[in-house]
């Protein structure tokens, strides 16, 4: 099968989607073919970049690209065009594939949520770090209760790049055009992890700081309104209890960690490894679960059989929104592909955000 694929935008995060996509025959076995169709890009100086990576045809707006044959869209612009992009793709009979936060607020998410499940429109948001081999191992052993009853998590998601005053001012520390700092960039992705391993939140509580406090956009210094760092306290459905800390200016451990205790266990990812989790039993004796054992579970047994292995990959980065992706274009091409995030989940990702953002101050 051909899916004929859309791009709507053409920054960084779009470029990373693009290099899986490109390698997609190269390193796991798939029975469809993608075609690189229509790049929308409002920046005259990227339509020939566009072009020389293999789009068919590059136009400068969301419209055109709606007019053409495009089975997908992959929303990969700012946040605060979310919505109306995926609405419109939806109307047009379009599949999408959106980045993550879904949108600015749940009022947004459920908007979007409604319209697309009207259109009936495929849909997925791009939560790729459920796509590694080291969370479907603990999604197999989770679901099938070897470890028992869980009673406790932590889940940490760092980066350092924002811990550099000359970093100029952008949209993503705008809140009105982010949705919000760090908790709703990388948060999202923890929350998502912990939903999808653990079950729904109940309760939670927020915390939040901003570090550097203004920057320049060029001509003069502005007001930083979203979050640098934030730390939410969570009380799961099941009765878990657990912590996820965020933070876009955590110098010298950048990476994203999951912690998982449990009556007789307890589990460690570590996206340096992205393969295997480190397991143990009630002992602290490092334990390991057989294939066999671990392919009872659906998402495990589809996820490491596109997953890139260690000598075909590209970095923890690239093949995990690959399978991400992959998943996606199987669902196109009339695949059952249990354990894709779709719209659902990222709305009820955004109600957890929401919750923490208006139950929390941001110091500064």
């Amino acid at each position: 099968m051909k899916i004929k694929y859309g791009l709507s935008g053409f920054g960084g995060i779009s470029k990373i989607h693009l290099m899986g996509i490109r390698n997609i025959k190269l390193a796991e076995p798939v029975d469809f073919d993608v075609e690189l169709s229509v790049l929308s890009t409002t920046s005259p100086s990227k339509r020939q970049e566009g072009m020389a990576v293999g789009f068919k045809n590059v136009v400068g707006d969301l419209e055109s690209l709606l007019k053409t044959d495009v089975d997908l869209v992959d929303i990969c612009t700012p946040n605060f065009l979310h919505k109306e992009q995926i609405i419109r793709s939806a109307r047009a009979g379009k599949h999408i594939y959106c980045e993550k936060p879904l949108g600015m607020n749940s009022k947004e998410t459920y908007e979007i949520v409604k319209e697309v499940s009207k259109c009936g429109a495929k849909n997925q948001i791009a939560f790729m770090i459920r796509f590694i081999p080291a969370i479907a191992y603990a999604h197999s052993i989770l679901q099938q209760g070897l470890l028992g009853k869980v009673y406790a998590f932590r889940g940490e998601f760092f980066h350092s790049s924002y811990l550099d005053e000359s970093k100029p001012m952008s949209w993503r520390l705008e809140r009105s055009k982010s949705g919000g700092g760090a908790i709703a960039d990388l948060g999202s992705h923890m929350i998502d992890l912990v939903r999808f391993l653990l079950g729904e939140f109940g309760s939670i509580q927020a915390t939040m700081k901003t570090v550097v406090g203004q920057r320049s956009d060029g001509k003069e210094m502005k007001n930083v309104d979203v979050d640098d760092w934030a730390l939410l306290f969570a009380n799961l459905e099941s009765g878990a209890t657990g912590t996820i800390e965020v933070s876009r200016v955590a110098t010298g451990k950048e990476g994203t960690r999951l912690e998982i205790y449990a009556e007789h266990g307890s589990i460690f990812i570590n996206t340096d490894n992205p393969y295997t989790p480190a397991v143990f039993d009630s002992k602290s004796r490092r334990i390991y679960f057989e294939d066999s054992v671990l392919s009872n579970d659906d998402f495990y047994r589809n996820l490491v059989k596109i997953y890139p292995s260690p000598k075909l990959s590209q970095g923890f980065m690239i093949d995990a929104h690959t399978a991400s992706l992959i998943f996606f274009f199987n669902s196109i091409a009339g695949n059952e592909m249990n354990g894709l995030p779709t719209f659902e989940d990222g709305h009820k990702v955004q109600i957890i955000l929401d919750e923490a953002y208006d139950h929390s101050k941001i110091e500064r």
